[in-house]
C-alpha cells in the first residue's frame, strides 16, 4: 500500500493486519509489503537488549484484546518503545484505579523526564521536579522545569512566586503566585476523574521486559464534557506492584492519530530533592519583568 499523508499510514497498515484472518505465511507477506512499519515499531524497541516485537505478535496480541483497533495501535507503539509483553488478565492480579489512588496518599515528590510536541512538531525535552503542596496537592506545591532549549521555570510555594527564565534573550519573567505547575496528573482527584469521568477506558496486562515488572496498559478516552481540555485521549502505564504510573501518553485529539502532545517517559517517586531545586537566582546579565 501507498504511505499516505498525514502520518496516518501505520495506523492503515496495522489496521489491515489486526482485522485480517492471516496465517503466519500472510503475515510474513505482509511484513514484506510494508517494511516501513515494520522498521518503525521495531526499531524503537531500542531501550533493552532482547527485545521481540515482530509485527506477528504484535498481530496476536491485539488479537486477543478487547481494546478499540485505535487504541490498540497506541499501546503496540508504546509497547514496543518500552519492550513490554502483553498477556492474558487471567493470569495476573487484578487492577483497580482506586489502588492508584490509594498509593498516590504516600507520595510527597516526585521527578519526572518528558518529552512535548511543540510548533512546527518539533520536539522538546523536559525534566521537571515536583513537590506536594501545604494543601496536600502537587497541583500547588514547588515546582521546577528546565527544557532542552535551556528555559527554566521555578514555583516557590513559600515566596508564593513563579519565575520564568529565557536564556535566548536574557529575560526572567516573575509573576505573583504559583502559575506554573507539573500538572493534575500526580493528583489523587485526576484518578477520580478518570474513573468516574471518562470513557471507553481499556486495561491489559503485560510485563516490562526491561525492568523485569508485571504492568497494565489502561487507554481512555474523555467524554464530550471535556473536549475542550487539551488531552483528549490517553495511555497510562502502571507498575503492578506500585499501583503507580511509570508512563504517560497524552494526544489532543480523541483517536490516538499521530504523535502525542506529550510523554512522560520517567516516573521517579519520592526521590530526595535537594532544597536549592525550587529556588532561583536570577542570572546578573538578565532583564528583570515582573507582571
Amino acid at each position: 500500500m501507498e504511505r499516505p499523508e498525514n502520518n496516518k499510514w501505520l495506523n492503515e497498515a496495522l489496521n489491515e493486519a489486526i482485522g485480517s484472518k492471516m496465517t503466519r505465511t500472510d503475515f510474513e507477506q505482509w511484513k514484506q509489503n510494508h517494511p516501513e512499519a515494520v522498521k518503525m515499531l521495531t526499531s524503537r524497541a531500542d531501550r533493552g537488549p532482547s527485545v521481540s516485537k515482530s509485527p506477528l505478535s504484535i498481530r496476536n496480541i491485539i488479537m486477543k484484546s478487547p481494546i478499540t483497533k485505535l487504541a490498540a495501535t497506541a499501546v503496540i507503539i508504546i509497547a514496543v518503545t518500552l519492550s513490554i509483553t502483553f498477556f492474558d488478565k487471567s493470569v495476573t492480579p487484578a487492577y483497580g484505579i482506586e489502588q492508584t489512588i490509594e498509593a498516590f496518599r504516600d507520595v510527597d515528590s516526585v521527578y519526572v523526564e518528558a518529552i512535548t510536541r511543540g510548533e512546527a512538531n518539533t520536539s522538546l525535552n523536559l525534566k521537571m521536579w515536583a513537590r506536594r503542596g501545604e494543601d496536600g496537592k502537587f497541583f500547588f506545591g514547588d515546582f521546577r522545569q528546565e527544557s532542552s532549549y535551556g528555559d527554566t521555570i521555578v514555583a516557590n510555594e513559600k515566596e508564593n512566586l513563579t519565575y520564568c527564565y529565557y536564556p535566548s534573550t536574557k529575560e526572567v519573567y516573575i509573576y505573583e503566585g504559583l502559575t506554573e505547575t507539573i500538572g493534575s496528573f500526580l493528583d489523587i482527584n485526576f484518578f477520580l476523574y478518570l474513573q468516574e469521568e471518562m470513557k471507553d477506558v481499556k486495561m491489559q496486562y503485560g510485563k516490562d521486559e526491561v525492568a523485569g515488572k508485571e504492568i497494565v496498559s489502561l487507554s481512555f478516552r474523555v467524554t464530550e464534557k471535556y473536549q475542550k481540555s487539551s488531552g483528549k485521549c490517553g495511555v497510562i502505564i502502571f507498575d503492578l506492584e506500585s499501583k503507580l504510573p511509570s508512563c504517560i501518553k497524552l494526544w489532543d485529539n480523541p483517536d490516538f492519530q499521530g504523535d502525542p502532545f506529550i510523554v512522560w517517559t520517567l516516573i521517579a517517586y519520592n526521590p530526595k530533592v535537594r532544597e536549592d531545586i525550587f529556588r532561583f537566582e536570577i542570572p546578573e546579565d538578565a532583564t528583570v519583568i515582573r507582571d
